[in-house]
């Protein structure tokens, strides 16, 4: 098949005169798409829209980040969905703009819920919904609130998963807002299924029951959903995935075989390769709880070495089905073989997580801090819309989740730089991740000499401001991608991913001779600050911890040495 014309509205013409009109029409076609499930055809033209839109078209860029951190997902691609996101919220926060504000924190919700970062998770989720309740827009509230939801459950809290769900979905129905409505009812077959397993585990046979009546209600609902909405055959496969096992967890397995050919015959005949392989595996486990436990496991062994590097959560599916199949057939041995095997797929998906989180966080710290940078004008001069006075009484809930998380904050008021909390969070991240990538990394210790002499000679309010000074230093003279923190009263920290200790004092040299240097006479007369620097690194990497304390056993020998100057740990 031929390329469609330059001009035509999938493609607008590369290189001419911005044509807003046609721009328009061809976003509006890849939306189409993408909810017709051709998610990967879509993303494509997404990303060739958003190189043909100049900057100046801040917000149509930023609907196209959007809407590509919300596809991104469906495809794999986690961090390409956090850096979308970002970017977007960094543009919805330039105009000002509610809608692609609660847009892209809906994205980076659902992205850090992924990696199990779930505090993120619910922070953004929260401030989506709030956005989106400012804008009166009740197909984004409903998206919020199902990415809210979402946060619930990798905070291992199904129930309150469920009834942020059933409120999402309240809302969703209300509005005729068909994906949402959908994702919630997918959603929420999946978590009452979690549910189920949870009772199972317990011994709690009623609650168990009645979980996996409701994953089958919901599961129900979303199938006869995409089928009469339009939502293509990918959202009926994917439904009908969640009731098969949904009649699997009820002891229904003869009601399950409709479905579940239904669900292979979708996932084999229109190319998703992921869903097809689960649909192979429902069948073996259906084989399992029908007698067949031996036929089960050469199924799935089957489906494992025709799996070429399966993702590791596929492969955990496989396995954890070859195990319960093993141990049916009384086959112990090879049953405890593959879950040893689970045992390590799990570390693998953790280590993989880990590995996901440390460049999220990079990429964030560096979209956030370049924008701060580039608006620190305009934000100054933002704030926020009046409360509509119609909110009912969970608006006045949300607030105090809203305060709750603002007082968790990762930022230090008088600075602006990162907080002890996050130094905390954040530092074993970049060593983990500098160990993974077989990277050197540094970490500097710093204290301001003498600071009570200055608190005592001068005032606090002069010692706060030295130390907002000594921040925008630290700032300018140290890369966007390192992390620092202040970690105390007078202490600061820094770390340097990717620099050696000798590379790391030089850079911090130059910082202690910019200290020095700075006109403190400004801010009162007679006033002089000096810093002192401790430092400690190298290849490959200790623990955070470990790191950390040779940091500051640096920086006290340089404080015996009679302050004023940078030591390296061991030198």
């Amino acid at each position: 098949m031929a390329d469609p014309p330059a001009t035509s509205p999938d493609h607008p013409a590369p290189g001419a005169d911005f044509d807003a009109a046609a721009f328009d029409a061809a976003f509006a076609v890849q939306q189409q798409r993408a909810a017709a499930g051709a998610y990967q055809a879509s993303t494509d033209a997404l990303e060739q829209l958003l190189a043909a839109c100049p900057a100046t078209e801040a917000r149509r860029r930023g609907a196209v980040l959007a809407q590509l951190a919300h596809q991104y997902p469906r495809l794999g691609r986690l961090t390409a969905s956090a850096r979308s996101a970002t970017e977007a919220l960094a543009l919805a926060e330039r105009l000002d703009d509610d809608l692609l504000r609660a847009d892209a924190l809906t994205s980076e919700s659902f992205v850090y819920s992924q990696l199990m970062l779930a505090r993120e998770a619910l922070s953004c989720g929260m401030r989506a919904l709030s956005c989106a309740r400012r804008a009166g827009d009740p197909a984004r509230e409903a998206w919020a609130l199902n990415r809210v939801a979402v946060a619930y459950a990798s905070l291992e809290n199904p129930v309150q998963a469920c009834a942020s769900t059933e409120q999402a979905q309240e809302i969703a129905a209300q509005a005729g807002a068909h994906e949402v409505l959908f994702s919630c009812q997918n959603n929420l077959a999946y978590f009452w299924l979690r549910r189920a397993e949870e009772a199972a585990a317990l011994g709690d046979a009623a609650a168990q029951a009645e979980a996996a009546a409701q994953a089958r209600q919901a599961a129900e609902q979303a199938t006869a959903r995409a089928r009469c909405a339009g939502g293509g055959p990918f959202e009926v496969a994917v439904a009908l995935s969640n009731l098969v096992n949904a009649l699997f967890a009820s002891g229904q397995p003869d009601e399950a075989l409709p479905p579940l050919n239904e669900f292979g015959h979708l996932a084999h005949d229109h190319g998703y390769p992921t869903l097809a392989i689960e649909a192979d595996a429902q069948r073996a486990i259906f084989l399992r709880l029908k007698g067949e436990p031996l036929q089960s496991a050469r199924i799935l062994e089957a489906l494992l070495q025709a799996c070429v590097e399966p993702p590791p959560k596929l492969r955990r599916l496989l396995v954890r089905a070859l195990y319960e199949a093993h141990k049916a057939c009384g086959q112990f041995r090879e049953a405890l073989a593959r879950l040893e095997e689970l045992v390590g797929l799990d570390r693998q998906i953790s280590r993989d997580n880990l590995m996901l989180q440390t460049e999220v966080i990079l990429i964030r710290d560096q979209v956030e801090q370049a924008q701060a940078r580039a608006d620190v004008a305009a934000a100054d001069a933002r704030r926020e819309r009046a409360r509509a006075a119609h909110l009912e009484t969970e608006q006045q809930r949300l607030r105090e989740h809203a305060l709750a998380l603002e007082r968790a904050a990762h930022e230090d008021v008088l600075t602006g730089l990162h907080n002890r909390r996050h130094a905390e969070f954040a530092l074993p991240l970049l060593v983990e991740g500098a160990r993974l990538a077989g990277q050197v990394i540094s970490v500097a210790a710093l204290d301001v000499d003498h600071f009570k002499r200055i608190n005592d000679s001068h005032g606090h309010a002069v010692g706060d401001a030295v130390l907002q000074q000594l921040a925008q230093l630290l700032r300018h003279r140290l890369r966007s991608a390192d992390l620092v923190a202040r970690v105390g009263g007078e202490e600061f920290m820094a770390v340097l991913a990717g620099i050696a200790p000798a590379q790391a004092a030089e850079i911090c040299e130059r910082l202690r001779l910019a200290v020095a240097e700075h006109d403190w006479a400004a801010t009162t007369p007679g006033l002089a600050v000096r810093i002192s620097v401790g430092i400690a690194g190298g290849l490959p990497p200790q623990q955070a911890d470990t790191l950390l304390r040779r940091a500051d056993q640096a920086l006290y020998a340089a404080k015996r040495g009679g302050r004023n100057r940078v030591l390296v740990d061991g030198a």
